[in-house]
């Protein structure tokens, strides 16, 4: 039974577990879509983490007690699967190399591995979304191959590019917009998610699954890639 704890004057955390799991992330959403139907007028906000569920509601709709009461009803009655959204498979075009791959070439060094293989490793995964943060749009994906797992950099770089694909331990990403970051930057996609279209606010959901794919160079380039 998930447990259900106080978190602000008009928010709760609903924990679902004690450590990460791959089972979780679609149970929350799940979960967070059935709060939104049930409690429409009241729900304000659902924000998903890795175990937990933060949400937020309108306390002149609502009390305390009778929303977490109402919310506790829904996970007694088993409810937390009900209305499922479907899992959104997302494939991402990557240009992998040197030239903007700022870590690659100390990876392929570390892993003892050449670029055609460590391609083939990443690319090969389809990544699930874990969590949304630490900006909007960024999605913490997992889980990246043991061989090719990275820890995070001592030094964290001030300016990173939009649109750079990292690693950090067993996690991927994509840095949505320019940003400062302590990520191993293994390439580059050409398509934006930047916040300039408010759309991409919504590109990825906790749940949802991402797999990336290799481009050439002149691929990258002649589809607007910048270096």
């Amino acid at each position: 039974m998930p447990k259900i704890t106080l978190a602000g004057e008009n928010s709760i955390l609903i924990y679902f577990g004690d450590k990460i799991d791959a089972f979780l992330p679609e149970k929350i959403a799940n979960f967070a879509n059935q709060l939104k139907i049930t409690f429409k007028d009241s729900v304000i906000s659902t924000t998903p983490s890795y175990t937990s569920l933060l949400v937020s509601y309108n306390l002149n709709k609502m009390t305390y007690h009778a929303f977490k009461g109402s919310v506790e009803s829904l996970l007694k009655n088993d409810l937390v699967n009900c209305d499922q959204i479907q899992p959104k498979l997302t494939h991402i075009p990557v240009f992998y190399d040197k030239e903007v791959g700022l870590d690659l070439e100390r990876l392929l060094d570390e892993k003892q591995m050449d670029l055609d293989a460590f391609i083939q490793i990443h690319s090969h995964t389809e990544y699930l979304v874990y969590a949304i943060g630490f900006a909007p749009g960024f999605a913490f994906l997992a889980e990246v191959d043991e061989r090719i797992q990275a820890p995070r950099l001592d030094t964290p770089r001030l300016k990173i590019p939009k649109g750079s694909v990292a690693i950090a331990d067993s996690q991927t990403a994509i840095y949505p917009g320019e940003s400062s970051g302590g990520w191993n930057i293994i390439g580059r996609t050409l398509i934006d998610l930047s916040f300039d279209n408010p759309e991409n606010l919504e590109k990825f959901q906790v749940g949802d699954k991402v797999k990336f794919y290799p481009i050439s160079r002149e691929e990258y380039l002649s589809n607007g890639g910048e270096l």
